[in-house]
């Protein structure tokens, strides 16, 4: 009679790999370590509510228009490191950044927008400098852009006023006109995590759901 046992894995259960024993790809450990962050579930709200926003059929766009990266390397200083990155075709336009105070171990959170040109503002209008926001004039080799630093504490702050210094609207219009053209383009997806995108697209179903079933009521 044929063994039932799977060579593959251990008879003695105590054996067996987990998933702190087992091997993994680099992308799948970077969210794994993302998700523990304290802030996490404020930073993947905020970042779902972008993704609908902003992004046209986000699910089937996913990877091959978009690509979002956990914990995405950086040469800045050892008090600085970028969280996520998101990448439309070839340009990043949405960055989480955490600075973290050496005296008294405490962080901040910033995201770091990237939108088109408003039309409707000139070159000096385009500087807007609030508690909470600044922005300017950004130049890359394919694109001009306005980009915003938003100071992300002050979002998950309930009490607090976030003034962008333009209509809400005209934010997500030229948020939403910025990614479509760069989306003609296809991403590089080698730090690509799938997890992450794929935990940020349910949060936004969910988001969606819930307005839905509001507006219903």
């Amino acid at each position: 009679m044929a063994s039932t046992n799977n060579p593959d894995f251990p008879s003695d259960r105590a054996q067996r790999t987990t998933l702190l024993t087992g091997s993994a790809p680099q992308d799948r450990l970077n969210f794994w370590a993302l998700s523990e962050h304290i802030a996490y579930t404020d930073i993947r709200s905020i970042v779902a509510d972008y993704i609908n926003t902003t992004i046209s059929d986000p699910a089937n766009t996913e990877r091959h228009r978009w690509a979002v990266e956990a914990l995405p390397p950086t040469d800045a200083p050892p008090n600085e490191r970028r969280l996520l990155a998101l990448t439309c075709g070839t340009l990043e336009t949405l960055v989480v950044t955490e600075f973290t105070n050496d005296e008294d171990d405490s962080i901040e959170l910033e995201m770091t927008v990237n939108t088109a040109l408003s039309q409707d503002h000139s070159g000096s209008e385009l500087d807007i400098d609030t508690d909470v926001v600044t922005a300017s004039k950004g130049i890359y080799a394919s694109h001009d852009v306005w980009s915003w630093r938003i100071d992300l504490g002050a979002l998950l702050t309930d009490d607090s006023e976030v003034d962008f210094g333009i209509d809400d609207d005209l934010f997500d219009d030229l948020a939403y006109s910025l990614n479509s053209t760069l989306m003609a383009d296809t991403p590089d997806v080698s730090g690509h995590s799938g997890d992450l995108a794929g935990d940020l697209l349910a949060e936004a179903y969910r988001q969606l759901r819930d307005s839905d079933q509001d507006s219903g009521e």
